[in-house]
């Protein structure tokens, strides 16, 4: 179950949203699944925003929130027994930040919708939170939360659109004095085409480097994980790298007033590996596969999901994979 509400306004805005959920998860090892356990959330989220300045299109907000996120692990019946469990957890914590933007857009045609207007930022956003998670507030562990998130555009033109951008989360254990599912990810992106023309070009390439992750907390690479000639969990480590280009095709194509159509021809590469060497998955080198894609996008009903629809081949990997992957997905972008 999810619950998301929000109130905006001109000068400060209010937010709830709460899940309750329950659900199966599979344990990979070498792109294998060595056993199922049950996994259980209950999130809670209230926060709020001030505007405190804003002047030349920069505007700073300070933010403040409680947040309460529990996680229960449980074995299944006639599944092998995990060597490690995930242990139990419990994160209860106030938190302040801050959000400092820039408020400028342009618009662009046929970036990440099809043959919709969108407005693009054109200038940075920067978040950042600071919590603390507490025994004496219900937690498990005391530790302090930091999120940090920062994306900035580097080209913005009627044809061009290139943006960067850093993500960081995780937690302090003061416990054990060690980082806990500390994540961080550098990408880039960059968009040729816009509205001159029926079909661009696409391209990105992002790091992420992991530390101390739990046993529910795996970075995996294939399938749904970006490289689609792959399973989703073929390679797995602390460490993962992906490149995409793509080219993309938005013919004005109205089916029956229903719905638009678009065409992608893709090459994917990366690879995911444990910096202590450990074995990554059955191939463990660098991945790359090939292949064509249909998106479909309802013009009648405002939805913010389009279809996906791929045939990737492999170009790499072992005799265990399949020639041909097919994947059917909803997303919110191209």
């Amino acid at each position: 179950m999810l619950i998301l509400w929000r109130l905006l306004r001109t000068n400060w805005r209010f937010g709830l949203a709460g899940v309750d959920d329950v659900r199966e998860e599979s344990r990979y090892v070498g792109a294998e699944a060595i056993a199922d356990y049950r996994r259980s959330r209950e999130y809670f989220s209230v926060d709020g925003g001030w505007r405190l300045a804003e002047r030349n299109e920069r505007q700073l907000r300070l933010l403040a929130g409680y947040r309460y996120e529990a996680f229960g692990f449980q074995s299944l019946p006639d599944q092998p027994a995990l060597d490690v469990l995930p242990d139990d957890r419990t994160l209860s914590y106030p938190w302040i930040g801050f959000d400092y933007r820039q408020n400028r857009f342009r618009e662009m045609t046929n970036l990440t919708r099809l043959q919709r207007v969108e407005d693009v930022r054109d200038g940075f956003v920067w978040r950042t939170e600071l919590g603390y998670s507490g025994t004496g507030l219900g937690a498990t562990e005391d530790r302090v939360v930091l999120n940090m998130s920062f994306q900035d555009s580097l080209l913005a033109t009627e044809t061009n659109y290139a943006s960067y951008g850093l993500e960081q989360s995780g937690t302090y254990r003061l416990d054990q004095d060690r980082v806990e599912n500390l994540l961080g990810t550098l990408s880039l992106e960059y968009f040729h085409g816009g509205s001159v023309r029926w079909t661009g070009w696409y391209t990105s390439l992002a790091f992420t480097a992991a530390r101390n992750l739990t046993a529910d907390q795996q970075l995996l690479i294939g399938g749904e994980n970006g490289l689609r000639g792959y399973p989703s969990e073929y390679q797995q480590g602390d460490r993962r790298v992906l490149w995409t280009l793509e080219r993309r095709y938005f013919p004005d194509w109205h089916p029956f007033k229903l719905f638009r159509m678009g065409g992608v021809v893709f090459v994917d590469a990366g690879r995911a590996w444990f910096a202590d060497g450990q074995s990554n998955g059955p191939d463990g080198g660098v991945l790359r596969d090939v292949g064509v894609g249909l998106r479909l996008a309802s013009s009648r009903v405002e939805v913010q999901r389009m279809l996906h629809f791929d045939l990737a081949f492999p170009l790499d990997g072992d005799d265990s994979i399949d020639a041909l992957q097919v994947l059917l997905r909803g997303r919110s972008r191209f």
